[in-house]
């Protein structure tokens, strides 16, 4: 009996603060719900049609967008218009789920769903790799390939010397971020010189910032294009030295990462795969690009050490922090958020992502918005 009126009691006292809540302006709500984070945001339009409303509105979504967000949507091939996408908000769904095609199709754009960051994956196009300028095609081709996001890929018929080079320029990407850079690829049923026990190097380092510091990078470290077998199982501390599958059909591997602190002009990230010591004969490979896109679990702070984030994962998931002032803690409560933000909010009557069968397929379905498809 004791038990059924403490419950009870708790029910009570959840109604009261929703009742209470729900007095402050739609404005003011969609201002504490900004504090949260996209996922958070949807959950919350459950709560009631005060907060759906909140929840969907275009002011709201729009500080989860870029601030450059026009402008890049201005470089598409093919930019979304307002008839595609007549919301903030289905045009942040748009960019989480549909890759855009900029800078002539030589760039792929999208946003993280999960926290409205951008990931730029660089096509093979844009990268430089050693007899790949197209005038020795008995080395490297360029044909159409399905499923790619790019007109052509750089198809490997066989060489002894790999190096393949990828630069972008920092300031493209969202500040304050733990980025890692993905080597984006398939191999031919006929592949050679990529098996478990054939690892190419691999490196990702920030250039031309005043200070020179290089803290803010992973150090080099040896990959393998091909996953995880039984026979030659990985580090447990080191799963992402090994190739999986995307949810796209296509392989990845991590080539390492970094930080961008923001204030980056004129830095760039230089990424590089090569295996030039032991000579071994390489074919099948399939190269769509190299893609940049946040660090999942890592919460952003003012002197970070990639190094140590990269082997404790689970104490950073386990931590609490924001993100460009977003809260980014799993045990953060909409309670905590209308207390800390309420005080300080102004009433306002307003409202404002083929073949790579050696992977591993996972991840959880979620609802709406954050539905995985």
């Amino acid at each position: 009996m004791e038990r059924a009126e403490k419950e009870e009691l708790v029910v009570e006292k959840s109604e009261d603060i929703i009742n209470d809540i729900e007095r402050l302006p739609e404005g003011c709500i969609s201002d504490i719900l900004s504090l949260t984070s996209p996922a958070d945001v949807c959950r919350s339009s459950l709560v009631s049609t005060l907060f759906k409303s909140a929840a969907d509105s275009d002011a709201l979504w729009e500080r989860f967008l870029p601030p450059d967000f026009q402008d890049i949507i201005s470089r598409a091939s093919n930019p979304i218009s307002s008839a595609d996408a007549p919301s903030k908000k289905e045009l942040y769904s748009r960019l989480c789920n549909d890759p855009l095609l900029i800078d002539g199709g030589s760039k792929s754009f999208h946003l993280q769903k999960s926290s409205g960051k951008k990931c730029i994956m660089l096509g093979a196009k844009e990268l430089a790799i050693s007899w790949g300028d197209g005038k020795t095609p008995w080395y490297w081709d360029w044909p159409c390939y399905p499923g790619s996001r790019f007109a052509q890929v750089a198809e490997l018929h066989g060489v002894w010397w790999l190096q393949i080079h990828g630069k972008l320029e920092i300031q493209l990407l969202s500040p304050d971020t733990f980025y890692v850079a993905h080597l984006v690829f398939k191999l031919r049923d006929d592949a050679y010189g990529f098996d478990d026990y054939e690892p190419i190097k691999a490196k990702v380092e920030v250039v031309g910032r005043a200070d020179g510091d290089t803290s803010a990078c992973s150090q080099e470290r040896l990959i393998y294009l091909s996953a995880c077998s039984e026979y030659y199982p990985p580090d447990p501390l080191e799963p992402e030295y090994f190739a999986r599958e995307r949810g796209d059909g296509w392989m990845e591997v991590e080539m390492g990462h970094f930080y961008n602190g923001g204030d980056n002009e004129g830095v760039e990230v230089h990424m590089s795969v090569l295996e030039t010591e032991r000579r071994v004969h390489k074919q099948g490979l399939i190269v769509q690009g190299m893609e940049l896109r946040p660090k999942v679990g890592i919460i952003s702070h003012s002197n970070p050490d990639p190094n140590e984030h990269s082997s404790s994962r689970s104490r950073s998931r386990r931590g609490r922090g924001t993100r460009g002032g977003r809260v980014v803690s799993s045990s953060f409560t909409y309670a905590q958020a209308f207390t800390s933000a309420a005080s300080t909010s102004q009433p306002s009557t307003g409202s404002r992502g083929g073949r790579g069968s050696r992977g591993r397929r996972g991840g959880r379905s979620g609802r709406g918005l954050f539905q995985q498809t």
